[in-house]
């Protein structure tokens, strides 16, 4: 078998169609350009912006290998500076339950339904607008523990503005779903501390009623100046028999005198017996008879105040104690880095496009110049060109017989 020259090797023959091409193929990639060009310039431009942000209190090791996943994106690492021993080091569930609500589907539709996306992105559905929203949308763990969040906007404020309600709405997510004992626990303590408040207020009820209806606002201190009065009023009716007495055997009981110290001494009589027994209505104290019985009900109506008032501040302050640590159980996502909008545009990069477009179109020359250096060798062989040349024969007049009975047909 004699040598083949470099002349008739294949490559060589692929070679010399590319160079006999070359103008050809630079027109197609100019064209190309060109077209990729105008059609980069036709499409709505979009602004990403991130934010890093963490749980406090948890940080993982092992999780950013399950953010692929679980669905999340790709990670972003972009703050590297931001080290392993700032955060705690005990792994902990709250990171990977945060990192699954924020790009859970629930957080994307209220993203959706917040800045009208359906319409914006010409969606029939939310399934389709879900679908498009996932490909501006991801967020990734670190290994560090940070989560970071990405979204792409129409302008740059849009674009971080999205972020912000990315956190917001999966922080009011895992206010909801996340059940603990002490959200628990604080919940039943509100119902209790309602309850309690609810006697509190009865009780005091009461009290208002019993100063509303004895006229005792402070019983002890009415009291205690009750019987200074009566003690009053029994020492100057003493003085008052005394001298009446005294009178009694010197004068008669016509004088002036005697009339005016026994009128005096009925008079202090009377107003005694009257403050013990059935009161009068000038006076600003209650009946001396009727007075242990209302202390009696005033001490049981205080003892009942000062123990509901004890038994609401008690579960008043337990209340605050369990929301401090529902707080601390509860995972919150916390932002340590704010969004930031890029200074480029994320879509479309253009110069990329063309660059991509124009060498797609010159590989795909570069193929199909050495498909046709192929064929053109495979019908050029004796052995299988008269058969290829054969088989395209016979699917040639395959659909011409059929040409010719259709145009026989319509005569």
């Amino acid at each position: 078998m004699a040598d083949i020259t470099l002349s008739e090797k294949f490559i060589s023959r692929v070679i010399k169609q590319i160079v006999l091409n070359a103008k050809r193929i630079v027109v197609l990639c100019f064209l190309v350009a060109v077209f990729s060009s105008v059609w980069a310039l036709t499409r709505t431009a979009r602004w990403s912006a991130w934010a890093a942000a963490i749980v406090p209190g948890s940080t993982s090791s092992s999780l950013s290998a399950m953010a692929g996943a679980l669905g999340l994106g790709d990670a972003v690492g972009a703050v590297s500076s931001v080290g392993s021993g700032i955060l705690p080091q005990p792994a902990s569930i709250d990171i990977t339950l945060a990192t699954q609500i924020l790009g859970s589907r629930r957080v994307q539709e209220r993203m959706i339904l917040e800045y009208d996306l359906i319409n914006r992105y010409k969606a029939i559905s939310m399934e389709r607008a879900t679908k498009k929203f996932g490909d501006r949308f991801s967020v990734s763990l670190s290994p560090e523990g940070i989560i970071f969040i990405t979204v792409e906007g129409s302008t740059r404020t849009e674009a971080a503005a999205m972020v912000n309600d990315v956190i917001r709405f999966a922080n009011e997510e895992l206010s909801t779903l996340v059940t603990s004992r002490s959200r628990r626990s604080r919940i039943q303590t509100e119902a209790t501390l309602a309850i309690a408040y609810d006697s509190l207020q009865s009780s005091r009820n009461a009290m208002e009623n019993f100063r509303v209806r004895t006229g005792l606002i402070f019983p002890e201190q009415q009291a205690t100046s009750m019987m200074d009065v009566m003690a009053a009023i029994e020492g100057e009716m003493v003085s008052a028999g005394a001298l009446l007495s005294g009178l009694s055997g010197n004068l008669s009981s016509r004088s002036a005198i005697y009339v005016q110290a026994s009128a005096q001494y009925r008079y202090l009589e009377n107003a005694l017996r009257v403050r013990s027994t059935v009161g009068d209505s000038l006076s600003i104290f209650p009946v001396m008879d009727s007075m242990p019985s209302f202390l009696r009900e005033y001490e049981a109506l205080l003892a009942n105040v000062e123990t509901r008032t004890a038994v609401y501040l008690l579960i008043r302050q337990e209340l605050e104690n369990l929301r401090i640590e529902e707080f601390r159980d509860s995972p919150t996502i916390e932002v340590i880095v704010p969004p930031t909008p890029e200074f480029l545009r994320s879509y479309p990069k253009r110069a990329v496009m063309v660059i991509t477009h124009t060498f797609i179109a010159f590989v795909l020359c570069i193929v199909w110049l050495t498909f046709l250096t192929w064929f053109r060798s495979v019908l050029a062989s004796p052995e299988s060109g008269p058969f290829v040349r054969d088989i395209m024969a016979e699917f040639k007049n395959q659909f011409r017989l059929s040409r010719q009975k259709n145009g026989s047909a319509k005569k």
